[in-house]
């Protein structure tokens, strides 16, 4: 059976340091054409996605390989009324390894059952975003230079926001210390806290963003609404418009008290969430080059235990 990464809890500690180093090095030294000479990756994303759809094409080409992929059902056996299970049964008899997103809650979970290869979920409906973990994890180690004890800020909706989801339980690895502002409505689900504390998590408190923006070693900010993910009619617009109005944009205010040697991430796409005057700070790592396909690289390598 080929090993997957379904949900984030499925690499332990030692793997995320092992594709840690494996992204850093791709960082520091460059993506070699050879590493992945014949290897070939599905991107299956039957929701919208720009960075990590991309990100795994262009890893894939980067290293030697190449991609075959969908945006949505048009022009495949679904559009004729073909399943998930059976789409991703064909699909792993051609490629090495495949990369979904699917806005149903199981769909990761029946892909990792269908696929001959490994499945990397890149957003399972609301659930998950499997390998947005590791993706996270890579920026905060590259920029701050460690993962170990470190002061995390979360700013936003945790509670439903699929990368935090993935990322929080796996923070619990690294002893962090994680500070809270959901807005006060929406706080990181029971489930998450208690993985996260089992794993090792320092602690979890909340409070309001000015009264703990200069403590942190980065702030995390989550994307306010979930259009495309989340669908209309299971989100009132009750929530929408709280968050609408609760949701404070990060400006260059909030930068001066952010400590010179803190940074500021999202989980983007930024759509109001922090002002573009806060683009052009240096700690303001969302808008500088993202090191996603050197992650992806490092998962899918891992993945198909290729040496690096």
């Amino acid at each position: 059976m080929p090993k997957h990464l379904i949900w984030s809890k499925d690499f332990t500690k030692e793997e995320y340091d092992l594709v840690l180093a494996r992204a850093e090095k791709f960082v520091r030294e460059g993506i070699s054409p050879d590493i992945a000479r014949g290897k070939i990756v599905a991107t299956l994303f039957f929701q919208p996605s720009t960075r990590t759809m991309t990100s795994f094409q262009t890893a894939m080409l980067r290293a030697g390989g190449g991609w075959v992929g969908v945006t949505g059902t048009q022009g495949i056996s679904m559009e004729k009324g073909e399943d998930l299970e059976d789409t991703i049964r064909t699909y792993s008899g051609y490629v090495d390894c495949i990369a979904l997103r699917h806005p149903d809650d199981d769909s990761a979970e029946i892909a990792a059952r269908a696929s001959r290869v490994p499945v990397i979920n890149g957003g399972s409906g609301s659930k998950e975003h499997g390998v947005g973990a590791a993706l996270m994890l890579q920026n905060m180690n590259h920029y701050l230079g460690r993962l170990e004890g470190i002061t995390v800020g979360i700013y936003g909706t945790p509670e439903i926001n699929r990368v935090c989801k993935a990322l929080i339980p796996i923070l619990g690895h690294y002893h962090v210390k994680l500070v809270v502002d959901d807005l006060g409505h929406f706080p990181v689900p029971k489930d998450i806290e208690a993985a996260a504390k089992a794993n090792g998590l320092a602690e979890l408190r909340y409070d309001k963003l000015d009264n703990f923006i200069g403590d942190v070693d980065i702030l995390v900010c989550t994307r306010g609404l979930q259009k495309g993910i989340i669908p209309d009619d299971k989100f009132s617009k009750e929530k929408e418009q709280e968050i609408l109005a609760k949701y404070k944009p990060i400006t260059t205010e909030h930068m001066k008290r952010l400590r010179k040697d803190a940074f500021l991430e999202m989980i983007t796409p930024r759509i109001f969430e922090i002002e573009k005057a806060v683009d052009a700070d240096p700690r303001a790592v969302y808008s500088k080059k993202e090191m996603h396909a050197e992650m992806c690289l490092a998962v899918m390598t891992y993945l198909l235990d290729l040496k690096v």
